[in-house]
């Protein structure tokens, strides 16, 4: 029995943590079109996970990110400005190649009162691409400049 009310408190208070963490989904539009989840760890970090199609529709990648929230200026009454940086990985598949690689993220972004975030961002990923029976760099995520339009919850 107390093993069982044990469980049952682990399971509530962990689900209650995850349930209160800021979250936001949405979409990623730059180099290609991706859909975009962040998941919030207190007030100064973050998890990004992106998913779609890169460098036009010549790849189907997917891009993890932990992001720490560096600096949340003041510059207005209505909303919140926040400034991020991250690393992380990604992969993917197009035109016959895999690819994998290291991720970076720098951007700005900005919350409304209401349920909205904006953000723009700088993510390369950058690493090596196989197929055809050679290495070559992955050159694609150099470009890889977004604008992001979440519904923040």
């Amino acid at each position: 029995m107390k093993r069982t009310l044990f469980t049952f408190a682990v399971v509530l208070f962990t689900t209650v943590a995850v349930v209160a963490q800021p979250r936001a989904i949405g979409g990623r539009l730059g180099y290609g079109v991706e859909a975009s989840y962040q998941h919030g760890f207190g007030e100064a970090n973050f998890l990004q996970l992106d998913a779609g199609l890169a460098g036009y529709g010549s790849a189907f990648q997917l891009t993890g990110t932990y992001n720490w929230i560096f600096a949340t200026p003041e510059w207005g009454d209505y909303g919140k400005w926040e400034w991020f940086g991250g690393v992380g990985a990604g992969l993917g598949f197009g035109g016959g190649r895999f690819f994998a690689g290291v991720a970076g993220n720098i951007g700005l972004a900005f919350t409304f009162d209401f349920p909205l975030q904006l953000s723009v961002d700088y993510r390369p990923l950058l690493g090596p691409s196989f197929g055809d029976g050679n290495v070559s760099f992955n050159y694609i995520g150099v470009y890889s400049f977004g604008l992001g339009v979440r519904y923040a919850f």
